[in-house]
Parts: structure tokens; C-alpha cells; sequence
């Protein structure tokens, strides 16, 4: 596992420092080489794997997905950080992001939907999501850059 002796807050802030997510970008914030996931890459986007990381405040990041388009695709890609460890609650996130809108809410049909707030930024939106599962404690994150 890797280890970063920062929080989760600043390691979106550093990501966000960046005006598109790229590879040695990425892989320099998150301070290692990711993998490419061939199984799951296709012609619109290349999906990148990498190692736990464990961060400030008993955090942890048990998954990293990076999906960078491929020549020609119009999306930006986005870069999804899946957490454990310590629990962060809503009122956590509020302090960090105050201008947080619902954007998607669970339909009942798994404990895997989740809730999820979304921030807009001049960089792109970030989404922060509560599964069903566990819907007290931050899940995931998603940096979604505008360009």
C-alpha cells in the first residue's frame, strides 16, 4: 500500500491543480504507475487501474479507476477514487464543499446506488457519493474535469 501523507481534501485539491487529467499527471499526484485495465478499455476510453493508498486521518483509497479518452473521443475522461477507512460523514464533506447539489439518488433497486452530491468548479465537477450500503460514510469520489 501506498502511503500519502496528505488528506483526501488535499489530494482532490492537487488533482484539481491540473487543467486535464493525464497519465504522468495522475500518476505523479497519486505517486505511483498505474496499470492499464485492457478488459475494460474500448475505443472511447483507456481505463487505468492502481494500488491502495492509505492518507491522512485513517483514509483510504481501496480503488482508483482513470478513464482517459481515447484519439478522437469528446469527453474529458474522469478519474474515480473509491474510500475506506475511517468514515466521512455528510457534515464532514459540507465543511470542505458548501455549494453541494443531490444529483442522483438511489431507486431501491441496489445497496450499491448511492446518493450523490455534486460541486462545480471552474475546473469541472467532482461528485462525492453515499451508497445505499453504508449511506453515513463517504464511498467514493469523482473528479469529472471541463476539459
Amino acid at each position: 500500500m501506498i502511503q500519502l501523507n496528505q488528506s483526501i481534501w488535499h489530494l482532490v485539491e492537487d488533482i484539481q491543480t491540473q487543467p486535464s487529467l493525464t497519465l504522468p499527471k495522475v500518476e505523479q499526484k497519486l505517486a505511483q504507475t498505474l496499470v492499464q485495465d485492457a478488459r475494460h478499455s474500448n475505443e472511447y476510453f483507456k481505463f487505468y487501474t492502481g494500488k491502495q493508498i492509505q492518507l491522512a486521518g485513517d483514509i483510504t483509497v481501496t480503488g482508483i479507476d482513470l478513464r482517459l479518452p481515447q484519439q478522437g473521443a469528446q469527453s474529458p475522461g474522469m478519474l474515480l477514487l473509491r474510500l475506506g477507512g475511517a468514515c466521512i460523514n455528510l457534515p464532514e464533506l459540507k465543511q470542505q464543499h458548501d455549494n453541494l447539489q443531490i444529483t442522483e439518488i438511489p431507486r431501491g433497486r441496489s445497496l450499491e446506488e448511492s446518493t450523490t452530491y455534486t460541486a462545480s468548479k471552474s475546473w469541472g465537477k467532482i461528485d462525492f457519493g453515499f451508497q445505499e450500503k453504508k449511506p453515513d460514510c463517504l464511498a467514493y469520489v469523482i473528479l469529472k474535469p471541463a476539459k
